[in-house]
């Protein structure tokens, strides 16, 4: 009996980490997130500079699935309202210096698996055409995507970001990651 009530507290913390990590691969950095004392309210801060890829619509058919959000440098711009890929298939977001662009940069995005199946589909889908990058709501610029083959697990995108952006995106990836999941 004393044997059961000494394994019933670890099981229950497992159970629970393993609920809280959803259907996704529970490891201990997850672990220490949740059930850290000391990271209780950083957990509770919503995630920031959150990226999401979407389709720039042309011409407006008012179907419902467009919307026309606000640009980083004015103006509006029209986009469809499903983003094709977003932070929670970006583990994480590296910036990498343009050559002879002092102080912009591409971004690398390491992708889980189901990012880069998303990536191959909308680069073959939107080949040669302008997406929309957006952060936080809001269309920073435009970009024609990459295309990647069956084993990368990162995909460029194609600048200029601007450093303090680029910094901004890389030091919230992980965490965007970490919280929106599904």
């Amino acid at each position: 009996m004393k044997t059961i009530r000494r394994l019933l507290a670890p099981a229950a913390l497992l159970c629970s980490a393993l609920f809280c990590c959803g259907y996704h691969s529970c490891d201990r950095e997850e672990v220490r997130l949740y059930f850290d004392p000391d990271n209780w309210e950083e957990m509770q801060k919503p995630p920031k500079n959150v990226v999401s890829i979407h389709e720039v619509i042309r011409n407006k058919q008012g179907d419902g699935i467009e919307r026309t959000v606000s640009s980083y440098f004015g103006g509006e711009v029209t986009i469809h309202s499903m983003q094709l890929l977003d932070s929670s298939e970006i583990k994480d977001i590296q910036y990498l210096p343009i050559p002879g662009d002092q102080g912009f940069y591409n971004l690398r995005f390491d992708l889980t698996e189901r990012g880069r199946m998303l990536w191959i589909n909308l680069s073959v889908q939107h080949k040669g055409t302008q997406l929309a990058f957006v952060i936080d709501g809001t269309v920073y610029r435009g970009f024609v995507p990459r295309q990647i083959d069956d084993e990368a697990t990162s995909v460029i995108v194609d600048g200029p970001f601007d450093q303090a952006t680029a910094m901004a995106i890389h030091n919230n990836a992980k965490f965007n990651y970490f919280k929106m999941r599904k």
